[in-house]
């Protein structure tokens, strides 16, 4: 069973039978599915809501920038992770948060909070300045950004939160600073969300690792290079180098177009290293050009305990150096660059000579990178560094098919911005050309694993289902096909999905399900060995979706519950029905019922009967009966008033009692509505209006079901067993000997013993039919495994715990329905052992002295 649950959990058994629904995990790609830009997914498992990020498509303006948020209702969404700070993961999160029905929590790392400020005011800045649409649609302004700020929390990297039963915890992506991969728990379902990753080594960012420890059965991850693998790091490095002193021996400018934060930082420190080594290159420049370049390089130097090892070596080896000169005034830390500038406009720049200039945004749309390459393009000495990916329909994209003369845009907005738009023209008769004779190259530093690197992450997370993202739609199914093309080699095959943009998508997971014990039942010895079936009850109790078994008693201390009686009752006036036809109509359906109590008050004339002694003759004498009370199944407790003719109910409240409650409730309406039943009893027990001797002994009715013989009782016994282990089932006809008797017998020849043994299993019989035991017991066979069961005392033997446990519990049930089997109340009346059956009781006395003198002999 345990086998077959797991291999569905793994989606094996999910065409076997329908999955239901609340099994199911429900993946929506409103983002990002098919195309790199706009991440946003939302995950839904067990009633719960998770969005991964909320970016904008870096190629397009206004609401087609957004994801398909009406697609889905996002009030019903729990939490949204933001996997990192770039815009095509974070910069729609205003509009969710100011926009929108959105009513979650927000989460993300403190580096990532600390650089999405001014990331995201400076795009809304340069966005609402640097359009190419006269009439762009404002998404939100930079207040909306300013004031949604307070909403969104920061957490820690490996530390797990839990928010309405869900689990998160960061764990380091080695994207840009701050970035991280969420693994998100869902009752005991692991997804683990990657977001961008890297996982080589540079000179500043902790690199991806697999969460250990961890079992992931739902693997959400990037395939932005597909399959592609890239050459070594320092093989790149040399060839940026040589590339850059190309065009500078050639007295032109480089232009680097990156994203303002992320790989920027990791070409500053490769370009001042260089420079470093490289006095002659000491006299160019070296620029970093942004509105927050100087700005965000302080959260930089804030978060140097994020980073790796070299960072923090080189902070080291730098304070040290400034403690050395005594000069407090020295800045000091590997961010501080010697041979880098930082300006804050192009206003300020000097454009005379050869440079190097790193300007962002690195899709090259607008801003300060857009215009660079427009008063660059036209010198075939100046160069384009591409260090990023390029997104699909985006300038930098078009760029290396090196085209022969690119859009002026940012030329086009300045000339437009003095002398106004021609009446009656379009942006296309209006757009302006200018020749690109520079040169363009492309080695990528991409924050981004490889195809390589993907694959061995991929598998060394080893997830049932992998859900590829991020990436365009040739790249992912090249990589999708390559992780197929590996499931020949596994036992279990990996499934493998490329959700489309607002396509849904439904995985069946089934997943066992853990309850710690706690309290008193905790201190029980686990079970060990035979004792490996041995069942344990107590209350269960769910929180979220955590369980905790524990002991009625602690749930006070353990779950903060009080625990409460329910005494339930219920008053009912039968006109017809007599208590001897409702009993003989309750013993028909439970068995014997108990008589509790039942007080008879004689009065005279309407006054109360004297002493004995005091009684005088009266012209009528009248019986007034109080309540009687009977128990039915030791649970629901009858009374009832002769004279009203009142029936209360009364049992304590629970599932169990509330079902036989009913069953009596049903008994006794059928009773009073059946005239066949009243019939029968008035024709079984006819009153006539005479009064009889108080000698005399009116025969009460009995319902010929409520008393039995053994053998029936065996039979009813041997049906519930049939009806649970199959037909496999027959007597024991030897009975269990003591132990003390058979050993007295080691002395003796063989014939002698076997003689003495019989002599004792005789007598033994003997006693047990005495007290209405036909057998001694039953045989249970059940595939290779025999469970025996002794009548006497209901002891169960077998070699096999969980069936041994099993056989138990029937058994019991069979005698807490039917009633004990071999009790003296439940017996019919000529066989109960009581002081006034002798026969019976000489048959009992008869077999003990067998078995004594049996005794005495050994």
């Amino acid at each position: 069973m345990a086998t077959k649950r797991k291999a569905s959990a793994m989606g094996a058994g999910a065409d076997d039978e329908p999955a239901d629904p609340s099994d199911e995990l429900a993946f929506y790609c409103l983002g990002g599915g098919n195309e790199v830009g706009r991440s946003c997914h939302i995950i839904q498992y067990k009633g719960k809501t998770v969005m991964l990020d909320a970016g904008m498509h870096p190629a397009k303006e206004g609401f087609s920038a957004l994801p398909f948020f009406d697609e889905f209702d996002l009030s019903t969404v729990d939490i949204l992770l933001i996997s990192h700070f770039h815009v095509d993961h974070s910069s729609a999160l205003p509009y969710v948060l100011s926009k929108t029905n959105f009513k979650g929590r927000v989460f993300m790392t403190h580096a990532t909070k600390a650089i999405y400020k001014w990331l995201i005011q400076d795009n809304v800045r340069v966005s609402n300045t640097s359009s190419s649409s006269d009439q762009r649609t404002s998404l939100y302004t930079e207040r909306d950004h300013l004031s949604t700020l307070p909403l969104i929390e920061t957490i820690d990297f490996n530390t797990t939160h839990t928010i309405n039963s869900i689990r998160i915890t960061p764990f380091p992506a080695g994207h840009v600073l701050g970035a991280a991969m969420f693994l998100v728990s869902i009752a005991g379902l692991n997804i683990l969300f990657t977001g961008d990753y890297s996982r080589e080594e540079d000179r500043h960012l902790i690199p991806a690792e697999v969460p250990r420890g961890i079992k992931i059965d739902v693997l959400i991850t990037e395939s932005t290079f597909g399959i592609s693998s890239n050459p070594p790091r320092l093989e790149r490095e040399a060839a940026l180098m040589k590339s850059v002193t190309g065009i500078l021996n050639r007295g032109g400018r480089v232009l680097m177009p990156v994203f303002a934060l992320g790989r920027a930082q990791e070409l500053l420190l490769i370009l001042e290293e260089y420079w470093e080594r490289h006095p002659e290159l000491q006299k160019v420049p070296i620029y970093y050009i942004g509105n927050m370049a100087r700005r965000c390089m302080v959260v930089y130097q804030t978060y140097i305990g994020a980073m790796n090892d070299n960072i923090k070596r080189l902070f080291r080896q730098r304070m040290a150096e400034a403690e050395a000169s005594g000069d407090k005034s020295v800045t000091a830390g590997p961010w501080d660059f010697r041979f880098v500038r930082s300006l804050r406009s192009l206003e300020r720049f000097d454009d005379v000579g050869g440079c190097v200039m790193i300007a962002s945004p690195g899709m090259l749309q607008t801003g300060t990178s857009r215009e660079l390459l427009e008063r660059w393009a036209p010198s075939d000495r100046n160069g384009v560094v591409m260090t990023g990916y390029s997104v699909e329909g985006t300038m930098a994209k078009q760029l290396l098919n090196e085209p022969e003369s690119i859009p002026a845009i940012m030329s086009k907005v300045s000339a437009m911005q003095g002398r106004g738009r021609v009446p009656g023209g379009n942006d296309e008769d209006q757009k302006v050309m200018i020749p690109r004779r520079c040169t363009i190259d492309e080695i990528s530093f991409a924050a981004h694993v490889d195809g390589v690197e993907n694959r061995n992450f991929i598998e060394e997370v080893a997830a049932p289902v992998v859900i590829l993202v991020h990436g365009e739609k040739h790249q992912m199914m090249r990589l999708k096909s390559k992780l197929l093309s590996l499931n020949a080699q596994k036992t279990i095959a990996t499934k493998v999905f490329t959700p489309a943009n607002c396509s849904e998508l439904r995985i069946p997971f089934r997943k066992d399900k853990f309850a710690k014990v706690v309290g008193k039942l905790a201190d029980m010895a686990p079970p060990t060995g035979q004792d490996a079936g041995q069942l344990m009850a107590g209350v269960l109790v769910q929180n979220g979706f955590d369980l905790s078994l524990m002991a009625p008693d602690d749930l006070r201390e353990y779950a903060g519950l009080t625990t409460t009686t329910i005494t339930c009752k219920q008053h009912l006036t039968l006109s017809s029905a007599s208590m001897d036809l409702i009993q003989w109509a309750l013993e028909g359906t439970f068995g014997a019922i108990e008589e509790v109590g039942s007080k008879v008050k004689k009065e005279t004339n309407g006054k109360a009967a004297a002493s004995s002694s005091e009684q005088e003759a009266a012209d009528e004498e009248i019986l007034m009966e109080e309540k009687q009370t009977y128990l039915v199944m030791g649970c629901v407790t009858l009374h009832y008033h002769p004279r009203t003719r009142e029936i209360e109910l009364e049992w304590e409240g629970n599932m169990m009692n509330d079902g036989v409650a009913d069953a009596v409730m049903a008994v006794l309406l059928t009773v009073e509505s059946s005239p066949a039943s009243v019939k029968q009893s008035a024709k079984n027990k006819h009153h006539h209006h005479h009064h009889h001797h108080d000698d005399e002994e009116i025969p009460a009715l009995q319902n010929p079901h409520a008393y039995v013989c053994p053998e029936d009782r065996l039979a009813r016994l041997l049906m519930m067993l049939e009806a649970q282990f199959g037909s496999d089932i027959g007597p024991i006809e030897r009975p269990r000997v003591p132990a003390d008797l058979v050993n007295g017998t080691d002395g003796a020849s063989e014939d002698i013993q076997e003689e003495r043994i019989a002599d004792i299993e005789s007598a033994e019989l003997d006693r047990l039919h005495a007290l209405g035991i036909p057998v001694p017991g039953l045989e249970i066979k059940v595939d290779k495994h025999v469970a025996r069961v002794w009548l006497e005392n209901l002891e169960v033997e077998c070699a096999n715990a969980v069936l041994r446990d099993r056989v138990r519990v029937v058994v019991e049930r069979a005698v807490e329905t039917v009633a004990g089997l071999w009790a003296p109340t439940s017996m019919p009346k000529e066989v109960v052992v009581s002081n006034g059956s002798a026969k019976a009781q000489m048959e009992i006395d008869a077999a003990a002295k067998k078995a004594a003198a049996i005794e005495a002999q050994g």
